[in-house]
């Protein structure tokens, strides 16, 4: 078998994935000997109509990768967010390849064209392992690889100590992560990250202790951590072992000790200019002497990977060689609803694929526990899922400890909606009018595009307000108000004034929003970046009110209305407490999921139905023909629309509901 880097990430994902690989493969069962315990050639030999239980469960698991009856690959999910930033991030691979040249000087091998990088390959029994380079240097100090990641620095930055509060009101004069971290990273000569260890004398800091350093440091081993930067390491581990493998089967074994290997990624806090050449931006050293690109030296770390990618190695070929499916076998190597989840995910959560499944338990991570002893034994959701609870109902509700859990354990067991009016009513009863219900749609490009933008900035081209001047009072068409960006070029300061020219503040008012910590941010940028209106701008931001926490509960909005006799905490635990839940949501409070409890208006009929999409078409814009654009943009402006009207009715139906 030919085994690229990413089919190596793969395989060793669990035992299952080489099987069905295979399975997907050939569309055959020829290879694969067993399934669920059961002999795949015993069950196909035996006379027809025997084992026919047996035999519906091996054609399920085809039917989970192709559709029955048109043969499409159900395995591959389609990303539109990736779609949309495709361009970027090759752009992304050609200036790093620009940078590293001028670091180093010499002819850097690298190309956008995968087949035309450099290849390493070698050969062990009936498998050929082998990668391509996003970059390759010789110097004379020896090789230089580099993986290049479309990732930031921050990630790595923020492996060690928080040094300094990242508050609101350092927001404007704060803009490194480097201030505010005590990191395990330091920048060396050229700008490039290095380990402490692998540059300075002492690792320890009087604010960085050395237990603190090596739990951070241990990050970068874990593939599947929360904070991703170990699967990108991983990534450059294995590509190590390739090159290390090529080497020795080419005679080559003396060149090993002169390879370096970097990580390339964009500096997290590099602030563009606003500098074009020739129509395009041009990237050179920020305000604060930095480069977009950094690089950070993975040598040693990758070094130490060695032992453990020879290992998985093994483990592939013992996969390999058993090909044989395992019942209940899921975990984090899943990578559910990430960009890097296993392509086999129809398969193996076919069972937990239900209405009502455990899947739908709200932060799930901590969900689950037992008391044992003095002792809680928590659970994670997917042992659970392996020990064959697919259900919420299936969880024992002496599990669930915490007060959401409870309740929607509560309401899918007896079929009924959880509502808190009272305290809902507080709040939604002390608005003041006139009420702005305000949305955003940004785009994150990976590269900043304008003036003041750093690597990801939720760059704003479109927002949709609908005034509502008295309670129940608003017209869904005379009562709107919009900007949608024309192209591509800066339209910032034109959305600026015209939000602030629909939002009159001057005799009170507020502004809704839907999930209040999206919306302040960008404001909060958008102050940063255009000083003139910055009063303005904050003052919208105070007047926000987040229509997301009438549902979910929220210390701040509810504390001021706590009843006088709870204690402290028991306040606290009242004001955070949900206030409203009901099975259709799934365990989510996204306002697609909320908006059809009250109301029929649907988002399925439209040109474009969620952010997703929305961030795709503005991407292509540019692109599109005459005719195409015009039915695209009217379908962007009423998609946005469709959000802010989504927010009135969402407010109208809680005020129906807390009255009668």
């Amino acid at each position: 078998m030919r085994i690229s880097k990413s089919l190596f990430k793969n395989l060793t994902r669990c035992p299952n994935f080489c099987p069905l690989y295979d399975m997907y493969k050939f569309r055959s069962l020829h290879h694969v000997k067993s399934i669920h315990g059961i002999d795949v050639e015993d069950v196909y030999n035996l006379p027809e109509g025997e084992f026919d239980d047996e035999k519906e469960e091996m054609r399920d698991i085809f039917y989970s990768m192709f559709d029955e009856e048109t043969g499409e690959d159900l395995t591959i999910e389609s990303n539109a967010q990736l779609e949309a930033m495709q361009e970027y991030f090759t752009e992304i691979e050609i200036i790093a390849g620009k940078k590293i040249s001028e670091l180093f000087g010499g002819d850097v091998h690298y190309s956008k064209t995968t087949k035309e990088q450099k290849l390493f390959s070698f050969e062990e029994g009936e498998n050929e392992y082998f990668c391509y380079l996003d970059g390759y240097l010789e110097t004379d100090e020896g090789i230089k690889i580099f993986e290049v990641k479309g990732t930031t620095s921050n990630k790595f930055i923020k492996l060690g100590k928080k040094i300094k509060k990242d508050s609101e009101e350092d927001f404007l004069t704060i803009d490194s992560k480097e201030d505010i971290y005590e990191s395990i990273f330091v920048r060396g000569p050229k700008g490039i990250l290095y380990l402490r260890e692998d540059l300075l004398d002492n690792i320890e800091t009087d604010r960085l202790s050395i237990k603190d350093y090596e739990r951070h440091r241990a990050k970068l081993f874990n593939r599947y951590g929360s904070d991703g930067t170990g699967r990108y390491v991983f990534d450059l581990a294995v590509e190590r072992y390739i090159i290390e493998n090529s080497l020795r089967q080419q005679g080559k074994e003396e060149l090993i000790d002169s390879i370096k290997y970097y990580l390339v990624v964009l500096t997290g806090d590099y602030i563009f200019d606003g500098t074009y050449v020739d129509g395009k931006p041009y990237y050179g050293l920020d305000k604060n002497g930095r480069s977009l690109i950094t690089l950070i030296d993975m040598t040693t770390i990758t070094k130490e990977y060695q032992l453990i990618i020879d290992d998985q190695k093994r483990t592939i070929e013992r996969y390999l060689e058993n090909l044989s499916i395992t019942n209940n076998n899921v975990g984090e190597f899943c990578e559910l609803k990430k960009s890097t989840q296993c392509r086999f995910k129809p398969v193996c959560f076919k069972k937990v694929s239900i209405e009502g499944s455990i899947l739908e338990y709200m932060k799930k991570h901590w969900a689950f526990s037992v008391q044992n002893g003095r002792k809680k034994e928590r659970f994670t959701v997917y042992e659970l899922i392996n020990r064959g609870m697919y259900k919420m109902t299936d969880v024992p509700l002496n599990y669930l400890d915490k007060q959401y859990n409870i309740i929607q354990y509560q309401c899918i067991t007896d079929n009924s909606t959880y509502i808190n009016k009272e305290k809902i009513k507080m709040v939604i009863n002390d608005l003041k009018y006139p009420l702005y219900h305000l949305d955003f749609e940004t785009f994150g490009c990976p590269i900043p595009r304008y003036k003041g933008e750093k690597p990801y900035s939720q760059s704003l081209f479109q927002f949709s307000i609908h005034v509502e001047k008295e309670r129940g009072k608003c017209d869904k068409v005379r009562d709107h108000h919009d900007f949608l960006a024309t192209d591509h070029q800066d339209h910032r300061e034109e959305l600026v004034k015209k939000m602030i020219e629909t939002i009159d503040l001057s005799n009170g008012g507020t502004v809704i929003v839907y999930n209040e910590a999206f919306e302040k941010t960008r404001l909060k940028e958008l102050a940063q970046l255009f000083p003139e209106y910055a009063e303005s701008l904050l003052k919208i931001r105070d007047h926000i009110f987040d229509l997301l926490h009438v549902l979910t509960g929220n210390k701040k909005m509810f504390l001021p209305y706590a009843h006088p006799y709870l204690t402290p905490d028991e306040a606290e635990a009242w004001a955070g407490s949900i206030n409203y839940y009901h099975n259709k949501m799934a365990g989510s409070y996204s306002i697609k999921k909320v908006l059809p409890l009250f109301s029929d208006l649907s988002y399925a009929n439209l040109g474009v139905r969620n952010g997703t999409e929305a961030v795709l078409v503005y991407s292509q814009l540019p692109h599109f023909t005459e005719t195409e654009y015009q039915e695209k943009y009217l379908a962007l402006r009423e998609y946005c629309k469709q959000d802010t009207w989504a927010m009135v009715e969402i407010l109208w139906g809680l005020q129906k509901i807390v009255e009668e």
